[in-house]
């Protein structure tokens, strides 16, 4: 705590607000602001506020949920954690997650994710220390700018309780010589109720009436209300943590019921996109690539991005060769299929795609979705999964900014690109010209578009494009090919994330330019909260997933969900440990909020880390007479995996499969690593330890 109150200090007084020293109080610097001056007026007061914000557009690791980074990753660090996604800058061979991996360190020195809590809290308690300075203020100013600062206060803890559990609680301004500077960490259950106390009070006093448009109200602290509820009430069950006479985890679950049943009744209406873009799942993928978001129903509350002001390079990342995200296999196989049923189910249907007449049929003989190549994989499945993943395609590139497109493989070249808007202008002769970024906006006025192209307007002939081949032309012989002969979003499994990419959004060659928004609180996620809680108490039923799973479905247009549908037998590859029917509803909760950050913190409170983050990162499906398209990068004949050994396969072995699975990475329990319990709770930083004798560390560490 010494270290971190050092730090706060220094970071407050860059902000412009220091302690108040006694000897300076009548000597004020022209345009110096202190604490003195910042909370004279109400207007004062209400700006300070603002630099609270940046909790949630910063990239700060405390965050949970989505978190704005400027890097190849977007929001999607800690999906990468949880093993949903992989993160493909790492070399073969190897396990690309830390936790997977084994290789998560003690931190010797102060961490971000303990750090900075601590810092808004300070920003927070400031101000409530000088609400009774603002002379022009009237009581329900004063009361609205302390639920704002209570909001953020419960924000910062509820951030420390998720990474370490038990924290040292602050409710006041400290100092030097406070004792929270030498105290012990306070119980979970101590700051559960301290935050549920709290928010309950900002629901209850904070004046909307006095809320600037894009800023905290009531409807905010609600839909926090039901995060924080549902994730201790869950983690308190299967962790099996103690209620030691404080709030309980049922009177947790209940509340989060209670505030997500009233916001989904308030806000029935989800976004379905705009009319520029004819694809389904649109509405889905354009909250993330929408220039104003306070236009579209159910966002609560986002960062807002402006031209020359506030900008990011989250789809600019996802264009170019510094981006290093794609999806591997298994969580390409929760998708379900646009019937609604898991991919194993067995009325599964399986069609196939007559290029000709552009229509689908059901296939004489069914295959499956998981080993089977990319252009089945993606046939017929959940749209949320082209609109998080590229689909296959390719077209014929007629120079660097123009192409066309290719009828060959029977039409299958183009089954997904037709799906989409063209990429560029129409040159009135069948082929498009697609304009360089540098020379202003895409000039598109669609959320996404095929082909894909780099910063530059520089054509993707196809995807996949991996670094699993060398070959230039991987079509020849009508050949499904994996290499397009480009540097730029070239993963190693076959699966790139393109869930930022806005076609109309600006991008520079290596600056920052996107002004696209992004959601901090949601309806949709919300409902998620509303059906799992529900089920937690055992209330869930029909009712109940038609105002939740089922308004998600709607939108996505996929198969509802039956509640009495959903036997032992419904998905085979569920964890046979989790409840059929809950199973459905966290993949719904994966598959919703994929790419948010969510999902690592999610499998912790269910207590399943092994689960998720052992899962091995082995790519898309190569048939086997495709595989000379192929060229190992692991030194092996085929650079496919065997399905038994889940190492590389020999060719006979691959001909025996029918092709194999693109393998660049290992499997974390057979390279003798994988989950491990401690990782539940991070470390206290032994910086922190030495300075405070009374800190404890966390099991395992």
């Amino acid at each position: 705590m010494k270290k971190i109150f050092i730090l706060i200090s220094s970071a407050a007084s860059l902000l412009g607000i220091t302690a108040c020293n006694d000897s300076f109080l009548e000597l004020y610097p022209k345009g110096t602001v202190t604490e003195a001056t910042a909370f004279a007026s109400y207007e004062a007061a209400n700006d300070y506020t603002l630099n609270m914000y940046t909790a949630f557009s910063g990239g700060f690791a405390f965050v949970q949920g989505p978190s704005m980074v400027n890097s190849g990753l977007g929001t999607s660090t800690k999906d990468i954690y949880s093993g949903l996604l992989t993160d493909y800058s790492y070399g073969y061979q190897t396990v690309p997650n830390s936790f997977a991996a084994q290789t998560v360190t003690l931190p010797t020195s102060t961490t971000s994710e303990y750090y900075y809590p601590y810092e808004w809290i300070r920003r927070c308690n400031i101000l409530l220390d000088h609400l009774d300075d603002m002379k022009d203020a009237t009581d329900a100013q004063k009361t609205h700018l302390e639920a704002v600062a209570r909001f953020f206060r419960a924000y910062a803890h509820y951030q420390l309780l998720v990474n370490y559990g038990d924290c040292i609680y602050v409710d006041h301004n400290i100092t030097g010589d406070s004792e929270e500077m030498t105290a012990a960490r306070n119980s979970r259950q101590y700051v559960t109720q301290q935050i549920y106390d709290e928010l309950k009070w900002v629901i209850n006093n904070i004046q909307d009436d006095l809320a600037d448009a894009n800023t905290i109200n009531s409807d905010v602290a609600k839909a926090f209300m039901s995060r924080f509820c549902l994730f201790e009430g869950t983690w308190r069950k299967y962790h099996g943590d103690s209620d030691d006479n404080y709030v309980t985890a049922n009177e947790l679950l209940k509340e989060c019921v209670s505030v997500s049943a009233e916001l989904a009744a308030k806000y029935p209406t989800l976004y379905k996109g705009d009319n520029n873009d004819k694809h389904p799942g649109k509405g889905w993928g354009q909250m993330w690539t929408s220039e104003d978001d306070g236009v579209i129903p159910g966002i609560l509350l986002y960062v807002k991005y402006l031209p020359d002001y506030n900008m990011h390079r989250m789809g600019h990342f996802e264009h170019i060769a510094s981006a290093c995200l794609e999806m591997p296999q298994s969580t390409v196989d929760l998708y379900l299929t646009v019937d609604g049923l898991p991919i194993h189910n067995a009325n599964v249907k399986t069609y196939e795609y007559d290029g000709i007449n552009k229509t689908y049929a059901e296939s004489a003989t069914p295959y499956d979705y998981a080993n089977v190549d990319p252009y089945k994989t993606f046939r017929k499945r959940d749209p949320r999964m082209w609109q998080m993943i590229t689909p296959p395609y390719k077209v014929i590139r007629k120079g660097t900014n123009y192409w066309t497109y290719d009828d060959g493989g029977d039409g299958m070249y183009s089954e997904y690109v037709l799906q989409f808007a063209p990429r560029g202008r129409d040159k009135g002769d069948g082929s498009y010209e697609v304009p360089n970024f540098n020379n202003g906006y895409h000039q598109i006025e669609t959320h996404k578009s095929l082909p894909s192209t780099n910063w530059a307007g520089n054509i993707l002939p196809n995807m996949p494009n991996t670094q699993m081949s060398g070959k230039n032309d991987g079509y020849k012989n009508g050949k499904i090919g994996y290499y397009g002969g480009y540097a730029f979003q070239r993963g190693k499994g076959g699966y790139f994330v393109w869930k930022h990419v806005a076609n109309w959004d600006k991008q520079w060659s290596s600056g920052t330019a996107d002004v696209a928004n992004k959601p901090v609180f949601k309806i949709e996620e919300v409902l998620l909260n509303y059906a799992e809680a529900a089920f937690e108490l055992g209330s869930f039923n029909q009712t109940i997933a038609d105002a939740t799973i089922n308004r998600l479905r709607d939108r996505a247009e996929v198969g509802r969900m039956l509640v009495s549908a959903i036997g032992d037998d419904f998905d085979p590859d569920r964890d046979q440990t989790v409840d059929p029917v809950l199973w459905e509803i966290r993949r719904e909760r994966l598959i919703e909020l994929m790419g948010e950050g969510f999902s690592f913190d999610d499998v912790k409170r269910w207590k399943k880390g092994e689960w998720y983050v052992n899962k091995q990162h082995y790519g898309a499906w190569v048939n086997y007479s495709d595989l000379d398209n192929i060229v190992s990068r692991t030194g092996g004949e085929t650079g496919v995996m065997d399905n038994n050994t889940h190492l590389e396969a020999s060719l006979a072995t691959a001909q025996e499969q029918g092709g194999g699975h693109l393998y660049y990475y290992l499997d974390p329990v057979l390279a003798g690593v994988g989950w491990l319990d401690k990782y539940y709770l991070y470390p206290i930083p032994t910086e922190e330890i030495g300075l405070n004798e009374n800190l404890t560390q966390n099991p395992g560490w």
